[in-house]
């Protein structure tokens, strides 16, 4: 397996992805970026990408790489490496996710409809399913990062920043990224509204 380093020996770190409130944003100078799925395509600069999704196109992205980016991944065992690629082992599938909810569309049954593992996953190679940019929370928490911002992470079926392609249900991010709580420091400079809330600027003068 590739070695895989931390970029700086600051606590924090911002994870962007594409969602609306990407719009306008600036990597500022010092802190570490790890870009999510398509946000590798255009943000100006990433220290990291990260998928859960070995899609055609995020193969595609990690064929053809940035210089200068770590490119991670999380499969499920039985997948191929990917040469050039750091990979996780993907924790959660269909044997892993318990009884279906009643109550089929809200946030709890697409949880379990994704196959998602709240809380991040502490055993070294190891990340839990159920979204790349909560994929890429954990490995924040690999990588030692005790501060993290998301960036685009916004849990909504708006179109997505720079293709306006459409995600699919992300209802169940509020209930993720909140499951991480006690175990890092994550605060949504978007939408997401179920963990706190400040602004990008906000941020980063606080964990200065």
């Amino acid at each position: 397996m590739l070695p895989l380093k931390k970029s700086g020996t600051g606590t924090r770190a911002i994870i962007v992805a594409s969602g609306p409130s990407v719009a306008g944003f600036t990597p500022p100078r010092g802190v570490p970026i790890i870009a999510v799925n398509t946000a590798i395509d255009w943000v100006d600069r990433a220290s990291y990408f990260f998928t859960l999704d070995p899609s055609r196109e995020n193969l595609r992205r990690m064929k053809h790489r940035r210089r200068g980016t770590q490119y991670c991944c999380a499969l499920p065992p039985a997948h191929a490496d990917i040469p050039g690629v750091y990979r996780f082992e993907r924790i959660g599938d269909h044997s892993t996710r318990g009884p279906e909810p009643e109550e089929k569309g809200t946030p709890a049954w697409w949880l379990w409809r994704w196959s998602c593992m709240p809380g991040l996953a502490t055993e070294a190679g190891k990340i839990h399913s159920g979204n790349s940019a909560y994929g890429a929370l954990g490995l924040a928490l690999h990588l030692g990062y005790t501060d993290v911002a998301l960036v685009g992470v916004d849990g909504t079926q708006a179109p997505r920043h720079h293709d306006g392609g459409t995600p699919n249900d992300l209802s169940h991010l509020g209930l993720l990224f909140a499951s991480a709580l006690p175990q890092i420091n994550v605060v949504s400079c978007g939408l997401l509204d179920s963990i706190p809330q400040m602004t990008l600027k906000e941020w980063l003068e606080k964990t200065r």
